[in-house]
């Protein structure tokens, strides 16, 4: 008797015979098609749909009348005594069936293969074609013009020569097969015939009177998968008021509506003193009288306009940061109907030199909006705002005087600029008091990512994503939602990404840990074959893992090694000629001609202190914006610098670092800490290299010259000096950026999708320690805290590893896991 439990059903036909005979006893088993050979779930076994009911009997020997041996007595007298034999057995022993009920065929010294033929109706009725199809004689008659019966013949051929198969290894002493015992594809599909039936109704289980054998270990038995039928994924609203399911509307703290009225609040005072002094100037003929170059007046009129920019560009950057975060998560909680979510949208900003556009090309306009308006700002606002002052000659009371004025056209410039900021900023605030994050807490870090895609149902489009160059191209579209799901047939609610109503594919994250633990762990020991002779040596995509060209084949453009030779070239050689330039024959101290009308217009515009104010801040200002990439992939790339360490690193100094969610002196401060000090360094240059835009816009101003007695462009030379010092400093920086080896890369980390592909295999997201966290806290506190069954902090490493199919996967996993082969990182110690 199989060991599993469930209904069984059968239905064979007869087949009468006389040729060939075969004379064999030395096997009483006849093996049909058991339900063993299939490991299907108990949710499968409960289903009429996909339960498979036919069994296997051990056959009595039995010697066959000579009338129904032979072709020449009537199919009607040999049926006739063929039942008269049954009678008595049926009256001795009313509930034990015998061989022909149970529809197992017989085979012993006679030649006799019988098919229940009257137990079709009454115990699998088939369909009225399947029973139209049948023939009406099957005993000594020809074949059937235009009737297949070649699947009576497969299976009487295959009963009659099955124990003549060579064995191979043990022989099981049970009556439980296995796929290794009975092959199956030793099993012919009766198309429709009615040996192999489908159960349409459940049946109670028919007790063997004959003895039992041996029952195997439950460690013999196959596997059974965790879930065959087509559970699919549901959304749900969880309970309100739970803790254990806290409300999925988190918000990083700059884009609280608050935080956001804020910077707001700013753009609101900048654009009230700008328009102050555009009408005093204008009333009032200036602002405040011209003392000369230099001084404090000179300062607040040259310098701090753009000084009082910064904490506004700065909260932008900030702001913008936490904005291409959020936004796949946000579009996906909103169930917007965006295909390529994942892969689409970045993550890391690049709204810095070159506005960024991907939001409006997957429909969030508000974004998008608000995103653009930020890079207007930024882009133009200390240029502008570095020449919004100029000293303009007056006639107050028969007297001529100078006096600091504002210039009409440029500050009513900057009033639209930040007046479109504004707009952008309150656009930000509706889209986030209108709909939901769909988040727990900020997704800051690789382990906040693990937290959320645990029990995702997506993760098998990402097979052999991890080493292609173009994650994006790999990947079909799909809608996907972020929020809480269970599964059709469970009632636990769990939180994620997935797509509506589309199977689990992946059961084994949503096995309970009893089940879990059941499973057996001798398949994860997989040794790894650097010269690809193992087991996997036939696997196409096996060989990417170990070649160094996949492996570090991608950083950003502007630092791979041609361009940052390229970029430290250019930027020491304009240094070296803006030095040369500066100090040959005092061409600078001793003044220029500007080459442009000098005297201010009815507006204060003045031609020559436009361009040498405008340009120098807008150069300036690009080589500050310039530099912002750099500093956004270097935080970025960090975890993976740490993960490829030779022994990996602790959660803390890898899938924990927030460095691109920090504010620019938090990121310098903690990288310091950690001894991150590359990172500290570019971190900190990305915030002083504004002083280059502010001091470049500031320096020089048009003044007449008596002893050449013609007007000349002056620069403000401790100003000077200061702007030179910056420049040397940003140009020595370059020297920092230089890429190791372990921050390249197999592909981009600029999308969701991205870092997903890292991750699909790996057992981290099954990993008991990352279950299912319901906050940031409870997160990093068991990831910071050594695991009661062991000793020492778990390592994290970015390698080759063994995933949870038992193959080799790249990415990230722990470096050590007992019963596995430590992972393989290749990177060594070289940085």
């Amino acid at each position: 008797m199989s060991n599993f439990p469930g209904p069984r059903n059968f239905s064979l036909r007869n087949v009468n015979t006389s040729k060939p005979q075969v004379y064999r006893t030395e096997s009483a088993q006849s093996a049909a098609a058991s339900d063993d050979y299939y490991s299907f779930s108990e949710r499968a076994s409960s289903s009429p749909e996909s339960r498979v009911t036919a069994m296997r009997f051990a056959t009595p020997e039995s010697t066959p009348s000579s009338q129904a041996s032979s072709p020449t007595v009537p199919r009607s007298q040999a049926m006739g005594q063929s039942n008269q034999q049954e009678q008595p057995q049926q009256q001795s022993q009313p509930q034990q069936p015998t061989a022909e009920e149970r529809g197992s065929p017989r085979r012993g010294t006679g030649s006799t293969v019988r098919f229940g033929e009257d137990q079709i109706a009454r115990i699998s009725p088939k369909s009225d074609d399947t029973i139209r199809g049948l023939p009406s004689d099957y005993a000594g008659a020809p074949p059937t013009p235009g009737f297949d019966d070649s699947p009576y013949v497969h299976f009487a051929i295959n009963q009659l020569t099955r124990d003549r198969q060579p064995a191979v290894g043990p022989q099981r002493q049970d009556s439980v097969s296995t796929m290794g015992d009975y092959p199956a594809d030793r099993l012919v599909w009766d198309q429709g015939l009615g040996y192999f039936t489908r159960a349409r109704t459940p049946l109670h289980h028919v007790e063997d009177p004959r003895p039992k054998y041996k029952s195997p270990s439950p460690q013999a038995l196959p596997q059974r998968p965790d879930s065959v039928d087509p559970e699919s994924f549901v959304a749900v609203d969880p309970p309100e008021q739970s803790l254990q399911y806290p409300a999925l509307d988190y918000l990083p703290i700059i884009l609280r509506p608050w935080a956001l009225t804020g910077l707001i609040f700013c753009c609101l005072l900048m654009i009230a003193g700008i328009a102050f002094c555009n009408v005093w100037s204008r009333r009032h003929d200036g602002i405040w009288q011209y003392q000369g170059q230099g001084g404090a007046r000179y300062f607040v009129m040259q310098f701090l306009p753009q000084i009082l920019a910064v904490p506004i560009i700065i909260w932008t950057f900030v702001v913008q940061a936490a904005v291409y975060r959020i936004a796949p998560f946000a579009i996906m909680a909103a169930e917007q109907n965006l295909g390529y979510v994942l892969q689409g949208l970045p993550i890391l900003p690049r709204n810095f030199i070159f506005p960024s556009i991907s939001h409006f090309r997957h429909g969030e306009f508000l974004f998008g909006i608000s995103l653009f308006t930020i890079w207007l700002s930024n882009f133009f606002s200390i240029p502008l705002l570095s020449c919004l002052f100029q000293a303009k000659y007056y006639v107050v009371n028969g007297q001529g005087v100078w006096m600091w004025t504002s210039v009409q056209a440029v500050g009513w410039t900057l009033i639209a600029s930040y007046g479109f900021l504004t707009v952008g900023l309150l656009l930000l605030v509706l889209r986030f008091v209108r709909g939901w994050s769909g988040l727990m807490w900020d997704p800051v870090c690789l382990a906040d990512l693990i937290s959320i895609i645990q029990r995702s149902n997506i993760l098998h489009d990402y097979e052999h994503s991890e080493t292609v160059p173009a994650v994006r191209e790999s990947l079909d579209p799909r809608v996907l939602r972020l929020g809480y799901w269970k599964l059709s047939m469970k009632p636990e609610i769990f939180y994620g990404i997935g797509e509506v109503d589309a199977p689990v594919r992946t059961p084994s994250l949503h096995q309970t840990e009893k089940t879990r633990e059941k499973q057996p762990h001798g398949l994860a020991r997989v040794c790894f074959d650097l010269e690809h002779h193992g087991a996997f040596a036939n696997d196409p995509f096996d060989h990417h893992l170990y070649s160094p060209f996949s492996r570090y084949r991608w950083t950003p453009h502007f630092l791979r090694k041609p361009s940052v030779v390229a970029w430290t070239v250019v930027v020491f050689a304009l240094f070296i000629a803006f030095v040369t330039v500066s100090f040959v024959k005092n061409a600078i101290k001793g003044g220029f001609p500007p080459r442009l009308p000098t005297l201010p217009g009815t507006g204060a515009f003045s031609s020559s202190n436009f361009l040498y104010s405008f340009v120098p801040a807008l150069i300036g200002n690009f080589l500050f914006l310039a530099w912002q990439p750099i500093d956004t992939y270097f935080r970025a790339l960090q975890p993976f610098v740490e993960l490829s360490a030779p022994n990996g690193a602790s959660a803390d100094k890898s899938i924990l670092l927030s460095y691109p969610s920090s504010l620019p002196l938090q990121v310098t401060m903690q990288a310091i800490i950690n001894g991150h000090y590359k990172v500290a360094w570019l971190s900190f240059m990305s915030l002083i290299s504004i002083g280059i835009p502010i001091l470049s816009g500031g320096i020089f101003i048009a003044l007449w010259y008596p002893e050449h007695r013609d007007i000349r462009i002056s620069a403000l030379m401790p100003a000077y000096y200061a702007l030179i010092a910056f420049c040397g400093l940003y140009a020595v920086s370059f020297l920092a950026i230089w890429p190791g080896r372990r921050r390249h890369l197999p592909h981009d980390i600029t999308t969701l999708a991205d870092l997903m592909s890292f991750f699909y295999q790996s057992p981290l997201l099954a990993d008991k320690l990352l279950r299912e966290p319901r906050s940031k806290t409870d997160l990093v506190t068991r990831l910071i805290v050594a695991p009661p069954s062991e000793r020492l902090l778990p390592m994290y490493g970015f390698g080759i590893y063994v995933g949870r199919d038992g193959k080799e996967h790249l990415g990230i996993d722990r470096f050590h896991r007992p019963g596995r082969t430590d992972m393989l990182i290749t990177t060594g110690s070289m940085k």
